[in-house]
């Protein structure tokens, strides 16, 4: 029970992040904005992402020690 916790507590970030990314992304597309726009938009949410999921990573392992 106590690891199904940390895997929620270090996973909100993901699901919280992945809904933001989405909606500002329908909302780009729903105003039609250039595709080039889109694609910048995307490549630094997805380096912000990595960058993110290497944080969690650490911070889990931080935490079973």
């Amino acid at each position: 029970m106590k690891r199904t916790r940390e895997w929620y507590k270090f996973g909100i970030g993901f699901w919280v992040g992945g809904g933001i990314y989405s909606f500002i992304n329908m909302i780009m597309n729903i105003k039609q904005i250039n595709q080039s726009h889109i694609l910048n938009y995307n490549s630094i949410i997805t380096g912000v992402a990595v960058v993110g999921l290497i944080l969690n990573l650490v911070l889990l392992k931080r935490a079973k020690k």
